[in-house]
């Protein structure tokens, strides 16, 4: 990253900060507040700016219109002048904001009196057993009536009470309840009303609220109230359409608006990064390196020779730089987890990339199944689509659509991983595996997968050792490149010694006598260790000499200059040598995950089924697919899968396996993987930029292509 210098007139203050959106890889600094600048006041126009839009906000959210979602529907904005972006807004205001909030006070006062109206029936039913008319609740000249709920068992207590404060001169209605208490009404002379309330409120007597206008047998009320009450919500619904309507005929209008003010927000809010004069603006931002020649272009293109672009890369630049991470975006699913993890340093590679093909490839190894794959695939299809569409799938299946292109790979993997060990839904009675040696009826099936399972975190832990071999060659770290070099060449021996020489007696390693095997990926799977596999050439020395050269040498000289580094390089020693073994052997994983998939989908697999799916014999480019006869240790006949078997196995062991698997995944490439080069611990590249949703600008030429010409 490098610090970008603009220095222009302050006529064309406006042009630069369009341009400088237009780039859309600038991020200011902020050298107003290093310098002790006090922020600029805004003028009158930018003011109005943020009234204008706290007033489109809510009649959008009047009209429940989501300004985040894509409609489809652009409408072409000219905002060359602040001017003309006010005029916009203006104009949709004017057009709607009057009837918007005349419905919505319409709207309010109409649910306010169906509350009433609800309230008034509810008395009137509480009022009904005792054949009460509402009105008569209240104090006359006389008397004093109140009606409420007295709480179960205290209605003798109430009654002896009023007797003795009034003399016997009261009356008071009861009704027992099935929800518990009983619904009273009492009548006293008025000038003891004072003391009869101190007694009911001891009693924690509950008097029924008895509104305004109340009058007539209760039946009546209630009929009134529920009449009334349908009328006020057709009303409200009318409303309601009404406000359909607006949303409908001006929605994308006041999107426009709303969207075009928010973008004039954001650049009236990048004004406190700006550093004014009396004649000029002066303003910096990081930018990556690589990027001036388009920055200019881009600025002398739109604010024309009075500007001054330098750049510069300052001692802060080491310390204070934000980090660029540009990847295809069919990758942003795989950035997203690695920054979920951590922003890369500027010492850090950006593993994106790697991992864009390491991830989905563990994956496929681990959820190996043809026909969930395949579903998996359709999932992030159909995830894909819905973000094109600007379709919401809500907070949790958000994270599905967010992961579309991550979750189609994963899919196409598990297929191939299908495909390699035959499972089809669980079923192992479809496809014939494509690797022999790990064809259902090979009683060391599960030893080859334990075999690839290392190999795979083999060739996953020695690249994750060159990538940090690259970035210290690359900031010209040597001790810590010669460290680097050293723990691969460890490794190497390491695992050379295991499957070259032995894998169970160390004593082996150290012979005078014999040879050792060199270990090759893959592709000795299946065929021993050392010299029993036949596609490991063997070397013409001892495996002590090996020993001594591949492990012992290395092993001296990543200690000396680990211990170079003090109580640091020391604490990393140990974790590189105790992490060559514990993060290899955590490969393992793959192969319990692979085998707990198989298990539990046999499980299904071996109900008791109604039908099955027959399948025809399948050869592409003469590789058989579905042979005309499958063996399996359980099974040897027509190629067939149980329907019910399989449905209930990918519902339930597709959904949970499938998370299983992808957090052992995840936990495979941030703790043994991301241990070996990546620290993480940046600071995110925030350009200025403006993502449109609902409108699109006209150009500057655009705008004089449509001036009639005299």
């Amino acid at each position: 990253m490098i610090v970008a210098k603009v220095v222009s007139h302050k006529d064309f203050e406006r042009q630069v900060l369009k341009s400088i959106e237009e780039f859309a890889l600038f991020e200011f600094i902020d050298v107003r507040r290093q310098a002790g600048i006090v922020d600029v006041k805004r003028t009158r126009e930018e003011e109005t700016v943020y009234s204008a839009l706290e007033r489109l906000t809510k009649i959008l959210e009047s009209l429940e219109i989501d300004n985040t979602k894509r409609t489809g529907v652009y409408t072409e904005v000219e905002d060359t002048t602040l001017q003309n972006s006010l005029t916009l807004a203006a104009e949709v205001i004017s057009a709607v904001e009057a009837e918007v909030l005349d419905i919505d006070s319409k709207a309010t006062i109409a649910r306010l009196e169906m509350e009433r109206q609800r309230g008034i029936a509810d008395v009137a039913m509480s009022l009904k057993p005792l054949g009460i008319d509402p009105s008569f609740i209240g104090t006359t000249d006389f008397t004093f009536t109140t009606a409420g709920i007295i709480p179960s068992g205290r209605e003798s207590e109430l009654e002896w009470s009023i007797n003795e404060v009034t003399e016997g001169a009261f009356t008071i209605g009861r009704l027992p309840l099935k929800r518990g208490g009983s619904a009273c009404v009492i009548t006293v002379p008025v000038e003891l009303k004072d003391a009869v309330e101190r007694i009911l409120s001891a009693m924690q007597f509950e008097a029924f609220a008895i509104p305004e206008d109340s009058a007539g047998q209760p039946e009546k009320i209630v009929t009134d109230a529920e009449n009334q009450i349908a009328e006020l919500k057709q009303e409200v619904e009318q409303l309601e359409i009404s406000k359909e309507h607006i949303a409908l005929e001006w929605g994308s209008r006041i999107l426009a608006a709303w969207e075009t003010l928010d973008i004039e927000r954001r650049r009236i809010d990048k004004k406190s990064f700006i550093v004014y004069t009396e004649q000029s603006i002066k303003m910096w931002g990081w930018i990556p390196e690589g990027k001036e020649a388009e920055l200019e272009s881009i600025l002398h293109a739109n604010v024309g020779p009075a500007l001054e672009v330098t750049f510069d890369k300052p001692d802060f630049a080491e310390v204070e730089a934000p980090t660029y991470i540009s990847n295809p975006s069919f990758m942003k699913p795989t950035e997203d987890v690695v920054k979920a993890f951590g922003i890369p340093s500027r010492h850090d590679l950006d593993p994106t990339k790697f991992m864009a093909l390491s991830f989905p490839i563990i994956f496929g190894l681990v959820f190996s199944d043809v026909g969930q794959g395949f579903l998996i695939l359709l999932i992030g299809y159909a995830a894909l689509r819905a973000n094109k569409k600007g379709q919401d799938w809500g907070s949790i299946l958000g994270y599905v659509q967010n992961g579309a292109q991550g979750l189609m790979l994963m899919g196409i993997f598990a297929m191939i991983g299908g495909f390699l060990f035959g499972s089809f839904f669980g079923a192992e009675t479809v496809i014939e595996p494509l690797w022999p040696i790990f064809a259902h009826t090979d009683p060391n099936r599960a030893t080859h997968m334990l075999k690839l399972s290392i190999e795979v975190g083999v060739i996953h832990i020695s690249l994750g050792i060159i990538l940090s071999l690259y970035n210290e060659l690359k900031h010209k770290h040597r001790r810590k490149a010669l460290i680097a070099v050293s723990y691969l060449w460890l490794y190497l021996g390491f695992i050379n010694l295991l499957f070259g020489v032995s894998y169970n007696s160390i004593g082996s390693w150290f012979s005078a006598t014999g040879t050792v095997s060199l270990w090759l990926p893959i592709i000795g799977i299946g065929y021993g260790t050392g010299s029993h596999n036949p596609f490991y050439p063997v070397l013409p020395i001892a495996p002590m000499m090996f020993t001594l050269l591949m492990f012992v040498i290395p092993l001296v000289i990543m200690m000396i200059a680990s211990f170079l580094g003090k109580m640091d390089g020391i604490v990393y020693f140990l974790e590189y040598v105790i992490g060559m073994i514990s993060h290899t052997v955590s490969y393992a994983r793959i192969f319990a995950l692979n085998t707990v998939h198989i298990i539990l989908s046999s499980v299904f697999i071996i109900l008791p089924e109604l039908f099955f799916i027959y399948f025809p014999p399948l050869s592409l480019f003469g590789v058989e697919i579905i042979p005309h006869e499958v063996h399996t240790l359980h099974y040897s006949g027509v190629p067939r899968m149980p329907f019910l078997g399989a449905a209930i196995g990918t519902l339930i062991v597709g959904i949970l396996e499938g998370l299983l698997g992808f957090m052992h995944t995840l936990r495979l490439h941030f703790v043994e993987w991301f241990s070996k080069f990546y620290h993480a611990g940046g600071v995110e590249f925030q350009p200025f930029r403006v993502k449109r949703l609902h409108t699109a600008k006209i150009t500057p030429q655009a705008i004089a292509s449509n001036i009639p010409v005299s």
